[in-house]
C-alpha cells in the first residue's frame, strides 16, 4: 500500500498540492482526473523524489526507494538510431541494474518481436509501449502514467488499454494513470481521483461504462469545486 500524508508543495507565491491524502493498493488501476494544471504531473514528480514536498509518502509504512517505482512521464525520450532492445540495455546500465530481464519486459507490452528495429522506426503507440516495458525493468510496485494515450490515434489507444487491463493489471502491481480521455479511464480504471488547484477533491469507485456520465460528473465536480473557490 501506498500512503501519501499531508503532501503539500508551495513554490513561492504559488500553492501546486495542497495537503493531499491518499492510499493506494496494490492489484488496482487508479484514474487521476483534472484539467491543465491541477497538480496531476506535480504529484507524480512528487511520488517520485522529484521535487521538495512536505508531508510524508510511505510504502507499507517503509521509506521509499527508487526501484518501488516504474513511470513514464510525458514523452518517452529514447536514442534514435539505436535499436528497441539496445535503448533498454543502455537504460540497465544506466540504473546499474544486475540482472534486467529486459525479454519479459518486453513481452509484456507485446514489443519482443520489434526488439532489432530502431527506435525511429517505431510508430507512436510503439514508443509509448517501450517507455512502459522500460518504466518496468526493475520491477516495481507501483506504475506512474502520465497521458499515456496522448497523441495516439485510436488504434494505438486500444493498445494501451488492452495493455493496461489484461497484460499489466495484477495483484503485485498499483498502477495510476492520468489522462484527459475519460473514455479511456471509465474503460480502465477501478477507482477515480479528482483533482483541481492541487487538492484531491473527490476519490470514488469507478462505475461508468461510458464516457457520457463520466463525462457529466466530471463537470459536475469541476464546476462546484469553481463556485466553492470563487
Amino acid at each position: 500500500m501506498l500512503n501519501i500524508e499531508n503532501v503539500s508543495l508551495t513554490i513561492g507565491a504559488y500553492t501546486l498540492l495542497d495537503n493531499i491524502n491518499l492510499q493506494l493498493n496494490e492489484g488496482k488501476i487508479y484514474g487521476l482526473l483534472g484539467p491543465n494544471g491541477a497538480g496531476k504531473t506535480t504529484l507524480f514528480k512528487s511520488m517520485l523524489g522529484l521535487t521538495a514536498y512536505s508531508g510524508k509518502i510511505t510504502s507499507d509504512n517503509q521509506l521509499l526507494s527508487s526501484c518501488d517505482f516504474g513511470s513514464l512521464i510525458e514523452y518517452p525520450a529514447f536514442y534514435n538510431n539505436l535499436t528497441v532492445m539496445e535503448n533498454l540495455q543502455l537504460h540497465s546500465q544506466y540504473l546499474r541494474l544486475q540482472q534486467p530481464d529486459i525479454q519479459s519486459a518486453l513481452e509484456q507490452v507485446d514489443l519482443w518481436g520489434a526488439r532489432k528495429k530502431k527506435f525511429s522506426q517505431l510508430s507512436l503507440g510503439m514508443k509509448q509501449r517501450l517507455g512502459i516495458a522500460r518504466a518496468f525493468l526493475d520491477t516495481p510496485k507501483y506504475l506512474l502514467l502520465d497521458e499515456p494515450t496522448n497523441g495516439l490515434d485510436p488504434l494505438g489507444i486500444k493498445e494501451i488499454r488492452i495493455l493496461l487491463k489484461d497484460r499489466l493489471k495484477s495483484p503485485q502491481h498499483c498502477i495510476l494513470v492520468s489522462s484527459h480521455n475519460l473514455t479511456e479511464i471509465a474503460a480502465i480504471a477501478d477507482e477515480l481521483i479528482f483533482i483541481r488547484g492541487g487538492q484531491i477533491i473527490k476519490t470514488m469507485q469507478n462505475s461508468f461504462d461510458n464516457e457520457q456520465d463520466l463525462e457529466k460528473l466530471y463537470e459536475d465536480i469541476m464546476t462546484s469545486y469553481q463556485k466553492e473557490n470563487e
